[in-house]
């Protein structure tokens, strides 16, 4: 008589299996360079010329679904060295996502640190995502403290096949004691009683911020800084697709702060999930918003970082 436990571990063992395999697979057929290599690669990417109009109109509508710079927050970035480790993978196909995240990175203005590295965004590929959400939240619930409450029932009960959440700062522009000292918040609420020429301050939001004016520009003397990135994958629901493209589905949203967890957005490999021909690798228009988010001076005002994040899109979008 058939053990009916002993079948269901055979079953397991097969599926497990499967996507080792399918790691192995995309790794001959992607033909991923060595992260020495990485930097010298072009990024391949997906995309459709668009008029300036329609380029502009899909640009404003990721940057609002996305919620990057939303509202009076500004952009957030790595300004640290990111150190890529993904688990749950065959080790081959671990070091392939591994490898693409690091070449994405590179490629769009990210320092990447040499290996070996202490990590700082996590991948896991795992057979149920939403129970490692919980136990993740169980354990540490400081780390899901930057969600809102919808965010962060949705990352908990949802069942988005991909689900993410960073943690950041803000510290001053001049990164004291190297960038992990006294906080911009800090600062800045100490200067909040500076009067005079060049200095002014705004409680948008009952947070204090500071503008500072120098050769014409508008310095917050503050920048929001990624401290950490975890992305979690469920097995079951990205069988099938190419690892290629899940790894870059993945680098997107460990490099920026895009929010919320459910989100869609036309022309990017954010809709890889939900799009009738999605794309497999990144996109123009997501490569635009990454090299742009990566050359923004982060010591301005949310709607300077809006303004310079859609004309970066349109640029990569029409080639103008």
């Amino acid at each position: 008589m058939t053990n009916p436990f002993s079948t269901r571990r055979r079953v397991a063992g097969r599926r497990a299996l499967l996507a080792a395999c399918c790691g192995v697979t995309l790794v001959a057929a992607q033909a991923p360079t060595p992260p020495a290599e990485a930097g010298r690669d072009p990024i391949i990417v997906e995309g459709e010329r668009l008029t300036p109009a329609a380029a502009r109109e899909r640009a404003a509508a990721f940057i609002r679904a996305t919620g990057v710079a939303a509202s009076e927050t500004p952009a957030a970035r790595w300004t640290d060295p990111v150190c890529p480790r993904v688990l749950g993978l065959a080790p081959a196909g671990a070091r392939t996502a591994e490898n693409m995240i690091r070449a994405i990175a590179i490629q769009v203005g990210a320092e990447v640190a040499p290996e070996p590295c202490d990590s700082n965004i996590v991948v896991s590929f795992a057979s149920d995502a939403g129970a490692v959400v919980r136990e993740i939240e169980r354990r540490e619930p400081r780390r899901f403290g930057e969600l809102d409450p919808a965010e962060r029932r949705a990352l908990i009960d949802g069942d988005a096949p991909i689900r993410w959440w960073h943690t950041s700062e803000e510290r001053d522009t001049s990164g004291g004691n190297g960038g992990q000292g006294r906080s911009a918040t800090a600062n800045v609420a100490a200067d909040t009683n500076t009067r005079g020429a060049g200095a002014g301050s705004d409680l948008a939001n009952d947070v204090p911020t500071t503008v500072r004016y120098s050769n014409s520009l508008i310095s917050t003397y503050a920048q929001r800084s990624l401290l950490s990135a975890t992305v979690v994958i469920d097995q079951d629901a990205v069988m099938g697709r190419r690892l290629g493209a899940v790894a870059a589905y993945a680098a997107l949203v460990a490099l920026a702060e895009i929010r919320p967890v459910d989100v869609n957005s036309q022309g990017s490999i954010l809709s890889l999930f939900t799009a009738a021909s999605p794309p497999n690798q990144l996109t123009a228009q997501d490569v635009g918003f990454l090299r742009t988010l990566y050359r923004l001076p982060l010591d301005r005002q949310a709607r300077y970082h809006r303004g310079s994040l859609v004309a970066g899109m349109i640029s990569a979008t029409t080639g103008n």
